[in-house]
């Protein structure tokens, strides 16, 4: 189910059978006697409680439940429907309207499925209106903290994956998103100006040079990161984020999606965070 502002609704299981605890879209088993456009009307009136509208079978999808059990599902996308979409509790535990590029429950949501999204959904719908990029913000943000405390305490100042920390990475996020605002302003601003990419190597260098700042010192300067890009969102008008400036390699690049970077480069380290929670808990 796909909304008009491109996010879809997304569902988390029951703590019971083969995707236990996991996030999909709204799924059910085809029975012997019906067709799967049949077993997409069951789903839709019974699990989310709407009548469904025109839909289009999408794509073919492999997925891996629990105890190695594998299943052949069906995709289809359903843009209409008539009433207030509601989860039944009896299939479900929670449920989610979010951007197919970024769930906020990435790190739950099944991963064929979030491939799939990614691929097919994510890359044409990235918002282009303040308010939605405010959204996205949220979403990435939430899901990066919650990573990131995922993370045993004692763990949080460890080199976990190739000389990074947890802190290391909270820091990273807090200079590029500073970086990638000042940037994204010239481009609007500045005629004829060229986006430049933001230099990890040279960050790193200079990051190892210092002295690393406590979490509460980090914590702030995120904060401080993010006051400033909403302040930036704020003083715009929505045709402004439409408008395009130049990149140094993809050439013509939308001032929103510019913008909205800072929210899929904090999905790439909400990921890494995971890997690493994962780690420390193994050692």
């Amino acid at each position: 189910m796909r909304r008009d502002d491109g996010r879809v609704l997304l569902l988390r299981h029951l703590d019971a059978g083969p995707f236990a605890g996991r996030w999909s879209l709204p799924i059910t088993g085809v029975a012997d006697d019906e067709t799967a456009e049949e077993a997409l009307g069951r789903v839709l009136r019974e699990h989310v409680h709407v009548e469904p509208g025109p839909f289009d079978f999408e794509d073919t999808l492999y997925v891996s439940g629990e105890g190695g059990s594998r299943f052949i599902v069906n995709a289809f996308l359903c843009r209409a429907w008539r009433g207030e979409p509601r989860f039944n509790a009896k299939h479900y535990a929670d449920a989610v309207w979010a951007h197919p590029a970024t769930p906020s429950v990435g790190s739950e949501l099944l991963p064929e499925v979030a491939a799939w999204l990614a691929r097919t959904l994510g890359a044409a719908e990235h918002p282009q209106t303040a308010n939605a990029i405010g959204t996205l913000l949220n979403e990435t943000r939430g899901a990066l903290l919650a990573a990131f405390e995922s993370v045993p305490e004692a763990a949080r100042e460890e080199q976990l994956t190739d000389g990074w920390s947890p802190l290391d990475i909270l820091a990273h996020i807090a200079d590029v998103e500073t970086y990638y605002l000042a940037e994204t302003d010239r481009l609007l601003r500045i005629a004829g100006h060229t986006w430049r990419g933001f230099n990890d190597a040279q960050w790193h260098d200079l990051y190892r040079a210092r002295p690393v700042d406590d979490l509460e010192t980090v914590r702030q300067r995120l904060d401080a990161a993010r006051e400033r890009t909403r302040f930036w969102l704020a003083s715009l008008e929505d045709d402004q984020l439409t408008q395009y400036g130049n990149h140094h390699e993809r050439g013509a690049v939308r001032i929103g999606d510019r913008i909205a970077k800072i929210s899929r480069h904090e999905h790439e380290h909400t990921e890494q965070l995971l890997a690493m929670s994962d780690t420390a808990r193994q050692d």
